[in-house]
């Protein structure tokens, strides 16, 4: 068998953005303070960021409240300003009366950005501030940049069509016009697809191979308390299919024009804030975007039911329910943020209530290897996701802070990038629609979970211009595949909203059901809501590209590689409700064990009756079931999900029977999940 070939090559400019150009490297400098904690390789010139020790904060008061201040306050950086031309100091994050407390719990206020004249010597310039007692730490800035266009995937071996269909099944409940499209919400497997002779090593996809929205959507389909901020290129807010989930911020549309009408700090943000141009003007349609950020906004929460475009996770049901969205832009034409204003928009999120920080973006796979080095190299950065996860949701909401989901990125490398492989983080990597791992996707330590992200390889739907990657929103100039306004992409930048989503649909149910948890329940409630891939990772796959190079994957090396499986939407649901399930296997006859749900004692109880709805059996093909020694015997045909509800008769009798006491009658309910191979952990949670 052939081993995958780990090739360093650059994927999309629709998936996942990386900094492969500025890849942190060890400093080059002589810092005999050890307070340089990264390099200016590459660094931005003219720009140095300094965190200040507590002991200068009395100094930093009327620098920090000053627009336009020129020196800080503090002695020794204000000589070294004056010797380089120096000509503003300002923090990196905004404190305002709202967040103050926040802010300084986490030293953030201590964070200043100096800028000064770009012909300085940014090594020299780093060496003399270090040198300065006041300041802890010097940082050098990037520039976070998108990564160069995809190499076009095809199989070696160029397969033929086995049978294609026209009509294509759907169970998504909604009138979306493209949503038998969406194979990610909901994949009905072989028959809707193109299928590839098995010699090309080309699996066919496979029914469920999706996030399990369907019956998900059957207890919550989203709803408008909850908010989900899209770090990424500015999101069309004004798109057909995307405006009436967009959250606005009413007193900045309603106030003057150039004023902080909500005194957040920030002018003008209606739809978010631009940290590209560093004001509340969203763009998206200059020379270089893509249509990424409004691509992955659409995968959380396009408008569902509103009979045109797409289905979304979240979306709500067409009735003003739906998840919120907002932009904070970073990508802006062939602009990218600096990391100073990268940090800023995580802060931003977390200051607008976001429950959600949804990234797909990041440092190149390997560039850092471990979190001791990313917490070294990108302090301002850490600070503010921890900022984000400790701060992020409002006080009345289902989560106390918030989580930080970021793409694992797109260099088929085995180790994710950072931010996303962050322990505080959720990194997640991508699978295609035969629940393999894409070509494209990182993984191994520090992946957390695996989610849809699409695979060119798959070409679906021959009577369209649709293929096997994820269709989304993109802003209405950008028309492609025949599709005004919408447009295929993959890359672990479609399996990071994925997750997202799926997160925020289990916040809604949450919310609807009144339950709170802290950021790290939820976390692991999420983490936990998932499916096996690991029965699928065998065979291999040879890929070509376009330009010549080529890649070999060898499954089984993924094992145990891609977090705890892909994500399951309705799992996390049923977390949140607090309902067991178990998954059993299609085609093969299943003993569950009650004793999960009534106790180890059910000997001495006696088994009454179970009922199942007819539609749930036509769900998941159920043909027998039998009771015995405590324990339901189950055999199901189809992929699905059935709620069973089983009575018990406590102490002894009959209820027929009225010469003795009548038992009592103990009911519980508890989901089947049918699937074409059982978890590792039989599949009981």
């Amino acid at each position: 068998m052939k081993k995958l070939i780990y090739g360093l090559f650059l994927l999309s400019v629709v998936a996942c953005t990386t900094d492969m150009e500025n890849a942190v490297v060890a400093p080059t400098h002589q810092d005999t303070s050890n307070k340089i904690i990264n390099s200016s390789t590459r660094a931005q010139e003219g720009e140095i960021m300094i965190r200040f020790a507590p002991s200068a904060e009395s100094r930093l008061a009327e620098c920090a409240t000053r627009t336009g201040a020129t020196r800080s306050g503090v002695a020794g950086v204000d000589a070294v300003l004056d010797n380089i031309g120096g000509y503003a100091v300002k923090p990196v994050f905004v404190v305002t009366e709202k967040n103050r407390d926040k802010v300084y719990a986490a030293g953030m206020h201590l964070w200043y950005l100096v800028q000064f004249d770009k012909k300085s010597n940014l090594d020299a310039v780093a060496a003399d501030l270090a040198k300065v007692s006041e300041v802890s730490i010097v940082e050098f800035v990037y520039t976070v940049k998108r990564i160069e266009p995809q190499k076009v995937a095809q199989a070696t071996k160029q397969g033929v069509t086995t049978r294609a269909y026209t009509s294509i099944m759907s169970e998504i409940p909604f009138n979306d016009s493209y949503k038998a499209y969406q194979w990610g919400l909901d994949n009905r497997g072989p028959k809707s697809q193109i299928s590839y002779y098995d010699d090309i090593g080309l699996a066919e996809p496979i029914t469920g191979a999706d996030i399990n929205a369907v019956p998900a959507w059957k207890l919550c389909k989203g709803d408008p308390s909850i908010v989900v901020a899209v770090v990424d290129e500015g999101v069309m807010y004004s798109h057909v299919d995307l405006k009436d989930n967009f959250l606005v911020n009413q007193a900045e549309l309603n106030g003057s024009t150039g004023v902080d009408d909500d005194s957040n700090g920030y002018v003008d943000d209606i739809y978010g804030y631009n940290f590209v141009s560093m004001n509340g003007t969203i763009s998206w349609s200059k020379s270089g975007d893509s249509g990424h950020g409004t691509h992955v906004a659409g995968i959380v929460s396009a408008v569902n039911n509103n009979g045109i475009g797409i289905s979304s996770i979240a979306g709500g049901s067409g009735a003003n329910d739906g998840v919120k969205v907002f932009s904070a832009q970073i990508f802006s034409g062939e602009n990218g943020a600096s990391s100073y204003s990268t940090a800023s928009a995580m802060q931003y999120a977390a200051d607008r209530g976001a429950h959600i920080l949804q990234c797909s973006w990041g440092y190149e796979g390997g560039a850092i290897v471990n979190d001791r080095e990313y917490l070294s190299y990108c302090g301002v950065e850490a600070d503010a996701i921890n900022y984000f996860i400790a701060n992020g949701g409002t006080a009345d909401g289902p989560i106390s802070g918030g989580l930080a989901i970021f793409a694992a990125g797109n260099e088929s490398y085995a180790l994710p990038g950072y931010p996303s492989a962050y322990e505080p983080c959720i990194s997640v990597a991508s699978i295609g629609p035969a629940l393999k791992p894409t070509y494209y996707t990182n993984y191994n330590y520090g992946t957390d979970i695996s989610a849809p992200g699409g695979s060119s390889l798959y070409s679906l739907y021959d009577d369209t211009p649709c293929t096997g990657e994820i269709l989304s929103t993109v802003p209405t100039d950008f028309s492609t595949s025949g599709l005004s306004g919408y447009a295929m992409m993959q890359g672990t930048s479609m399996a990071c909203p994925m997750v997202s989503g799926v997160a925020a649909l289990g916040l809604s149910y949450a919310k609807k059901l009144g339950k709170r948890y802290s950021a790290k329940e939820f976390r692991s409630m999420l983490l936990s809501a998932t499916n096996d891939i690991s029965p699928y990772l065998t065979g291999e796959l040879a890929v070509s590209f376009t330009d010549g190079s080529s890649l070999e994957l060898y499954y089984p090396d993924f094992k145990g590689k891609l977090g705890t499986g892909y994500v399951d939407a309705y799992k996390l649901l049923l977390q949140v409700e607090g309902t067991p399930y178990v998954t059993i296997v299609a085609g093969k006859s299943a003993s569950i064990d009650l004793s999960q749900y009534f106790g180890t004692g059910i000997g001495t109880a006696t088994f009454s009756k179970y009922e199942v709805s007819a539609e749930d059996k036509s769900a998941v093909g159920w043909s027998s079931a039998s009771y015995s020694n405590g324990k339901l015997n189950v055999t199901c045909t189809k992929s699905g999900v059935a709620t069973v509800t089983v009575t018990m008769l406590v102490g002894g009798g009959s209820t027929s029977d009225s010469s003795k006491p009548y038992p009592t009658e103990v009911t519980k309910s508890f989901v089947v999940m049918v699937r074409s191979s059982l978890a590792s952990n039989n599949g009981w949670l």
